[in-house]
């Protein structure tokens, strides 16, 4: 996992250069929990294919996924989501820097 991640919760106004794209904690929590993409994606109900595109950084973590890893005791789903957020927003706006 990347040293720039870390929760800012929801009432924070921490801006992080480098956030991690959520597949990469999620990697992360997988990786330490000794679960494999199959038996994970098999538990949230997806296909490995999609839950590999996640965990690869190439796919994004919808709330309809976010949603499922609360429901699984993954955190709540607006931590996913905000985590998506803020690494899109900076994957925007290194793009616009390179432009």
């Amino acid at each position: 996992m990347s040293d720039d991640w870390i929760d800012p919760g929801p009432d924070a106004s921490i801006e992080l250069v480098h956030p991690c794209h959520p597949g990469e904690l999620l990697r992360s929590w997988m990786e330490g929990h000794r679960e494999t993409a199959q038996a994970t994606a098999r538990r949230l109900g997806v296909s490995r294919a999609t839950l590999h595109r996640v965990l690869s950084g190439r796919g994004r973590l919808t709330p309809e996924l976010a949603v499922r890893l609360e429901e699984m005791g993954w955190s709540d789903a607006d931590f996913w989501c905000r985590l998506q957020s803020q690494w899109e927003i900076a994957r925007v706006r290194r793009e616009r820097e390179a432009a």
